[in-house]
Formats: C-alpha cells, structure tokens, sequence
C-alpha cells in the first residue's frame, strides 16, 4: 500500500513552468517579478554560490502575494525561509528524510531522480515531487549526466504516483514534447535568461498549456 502523510504539501499545485532562479546569471528580485508578470508560479532559487536571508525572503514574498510556491535548492536550512526545498540524491543520501519531513511541515521536499528506480525509491511520505533528468543536453549544470531523452522521462514519471518535473534542456523548441511524459511541470532556466524575461516567461507558458492534454 502507497503509504501517505497527513497534512500533505500542496502537490496540486506542483504543475506548469518551474522556473529555476540563479542569481549568478540574473539579479534574482527583478527576475522573479518578471517571471511572475509572465504568468509562472512556480520558481526554485538555485544559488550555488549562496544568497542572503533579506533577498531569499524577498522573493518568497513576492512568489506567495502572486499565489506561487517558492523553493530553495539543496539548503535545507534556508528551506524553512521558503516554502520547500528540492534534493539531489547524493545531499538526500546524507540526510535524515524523515527528520527533514518533520523539520518542515506542510512543506514541499522535491528530489531528482534520473532513473525509474530512484523514482520508485522515493517515500511518497516524505517526498512530494520527483524531478527527471536532464531531459535533453543543458548548459545549465556541469555534472547533469547523459540525457535521458522524453522517454527516460517517461519511465520516471510512470515509476511514480508522485508529481514529477522535466528538466534539462527544455525551451520553446522542447517544452511542448512534456505534457506527452506524463510529467506535470517543465523546469527551465536558460531559456529564461534574456533580454526580456517577462516575454520569455509568458511564450514559454503559452506553449505548455497549448501543448497540454
């Protein structure tokens, strides 16, 4: 029997562009508003070389008054600023998941998953979403691994009851092959990066909800 827990996070909302924020490439306040302009509500701030308290909050704030979720990438710490955070496997490997899930109630914990596998592994307890990847060749993250291509993604999503996010790769020429997954969202990054962020954000909406059953 699938186990559950009570008090679930908000897993129906867990659909649509994530977009992932990186303050490396972007000033991460002026780039979220321009995403949420765009229509997307749903982001993870992924700052590998740290971000301070009063900027992270800001932009929590901001994905909250527009009715989105906001996640934080790996820092579990600075998870409990926002509204979750999403995993790798190795960092999940050093932690104690059940006593990360009761350290943050009601709250979002994703976890990446590259093979069916991971994805069957992951406790629906404690794990409220699967991401499956890289999709495609990304430029975005050095050791992102082969591409598992829309049928690697396939076979993680039907490995799962859980939400499960496509990443790697994915823009206006790709995002509209998901929804045929079975994969709920679509997380991007690059193809966000641009002179004009808000219209980039609202196309690649555009595209997923044409592109949807």
């Amino acid at each position: 029997m699938t186990k559950t827990r009570s008090g679930d996070a908000p897993r129906s909302r867990l659909q649509g562009v994530y977009a992932l924020i990186d303050p490396g490439r972007a000033e991460p306040i002026a780039f979220t508003e321009a995403l949420l302009r765009g229509g997307i509500r749903l982001v993870q701030v992924r700052a590998k070389g740290g971000i301070d308290a009063a900027t992270l909050l800001a932009i929590v704030g901001r994905v909250r008054a527009a009715g989105g979720l906001a996640l934080v990438n790996d820092d579990v710490r600075l998870a409990r600023l926002a509204d979750g955070v999403h995993l790798g496997q190795e960092d999940a490997a050093q932690l104690d998941l059940a006593q990360l899930r009761r350290g943050l109630p009601g709250a979002v914990i994703g976890l990446s998953c590259g093979t069916p596998q991971d994805a069957r592994a992951a406790d629906p307890a404690l794990i409220d979403y699967v991401a499956a990847g890289p999709a495609f060749a990304t430029p975005s993250k050095d050791d992102a691994g082969l591409p598992i291509g829309l049928s690697g993604v396939r076979a993680v999503a039907a490995a799962t009851g859980l939400p499960c996010a496509a990443i790697g790769g994915l823009g206006p020429a790709t995002i509209g092959r998901i929804p045929e997954t079975g994969a709920q969202m679509a997380a991007v990054i690059s193809a966000l990066v641009s002179d004009d962020v808000e219209a980039a954000a609202r196309d690649l909406v555009a595209r997923w909800e044409n592109a949807r059953p």
